[in-house]
């Protein structure tokens, strides 16, 4: 019988049976949870300990569990975390603030991973739905009724949670900076964007490529932020509506939009903007912020 404290090998198989691919790198985050990368897929591994902490069943084994359907090879994980780990052990090897670095550059790759799996659960429906709604249009276009068009299934509690994630991946990243320039962050003005690039402008004037860059940033910043203020908080001047594909006249259809009203905070107004192309840009603005 072997040892809970043993030396001990494990394979690790994808549980969808979908990434065969081989262990490009395994991390560890302050000895509190290592993380296995795959080419497609990432997986954290449960010791025996953490299990059973109090070692009340010795022969408790070691496990692990998929965390993430995208892995080593996207550039959603090669550029966040497994860039920055690197980055981190060269210039904090010894630095006390290195843990927590470390646990805020991972929970900001993992809000980032949710984001892309949000948009990639509506793009990845819409070639099957435009062949559905062209084929339904095109059997029934002689008849005086059309029937109901295909839709994207999930698409309001996939486009609302990339904003709720995509604006707390924000105010994280500014709690980063916070932790590397001292930038006052309260519970009650952590969104306050544009109140912290003013900060730093006046406060840390050695960095003002930086805040140069985070200014350049800010109207997309905002939009995200006061859609997602918008979902839990509508009213006058900030609302948002989705809106799943629609028949148009001349039987045309459309794949799915929403429109905002965001005038309350900021000067933005819009009306039937496609989902998924804006998604896909708040993904790549969020992926080099």
């Amino acid at each position: 019988m072997h040892k809970r404290d043993d030396a001990f090998s494990i394979t690790i198989n994808d549980p969808d049976l979908i990434d065969e691919s081989a262990i490009i790198t395994m991390e560890n985050i302050n000895d509190a949870l290592l993380l296995i990368f795959k080419e497609n897929s990432i997986y954290k591994l449960l010791t025996a300990d953490s299990t059973d902490p109090q070692k009340t069943q010795p022969d408790t084994g070691h496990t692990y569990e998929k965390i993430a359907a995208i892995g080593a090879a996207s550039p959603y994980v090669a550029r966040v975390f497994l860039q920055f780990k690197r980055i981190i052990d060269q210039v904090f090897p010894e630095n006390p603030i290195k843990p927590k670095l470390l646990e805020q550059v991972w929970s900001l790759n993992e809000q980032l991973l949710l984001c892309a799996q949000f948009e990639s659960n509506i793009r990845e429906q819409l070639d099957d739905v435009m062949q559905k709604c062209d084929i339904i249009i095109e059997q029934n276009k002689s008849n005086r009724a059309i029937p109901p068009l295909v839709k994207v299934k999930n698409l309001e509690s996939d486009a609302k949670s990339f904003l709720l994630v995509g604006k707390q991946f924000l105010i994280d990243c500014f709690k980063l900076l916070s932790l590397l320039t001292g930038l006052p962050l309260g519970a009650r003005d952590e969104a306050h964007f544009d109140k912290h690039i003013k900060w730093l402008e006046q406060h840390r004037p050695t960095l003002n490529k930086l805040s140069s860059v985070l200014g350049n940033d800010l109207p997309w910043i905002r939009r995200l932020s006061e859609c997602r203020n918008a979902i839990e908080h509508p009213g006058p001047g900030q609302s948002l509506t989705i809106e799943n594909t629609r028949l148009h006249p001349g039987n045309k259809f459309s794949l799915p939009t929403w429109s905002y009203d965001l005038t309350n905070k900021i000067n933005v107004q819009e009306s039937s903007i496609s989902i998924h192309q804006e998604l896909d840009a708040y993904l790549n603005n969020m992926l080099y912020f």
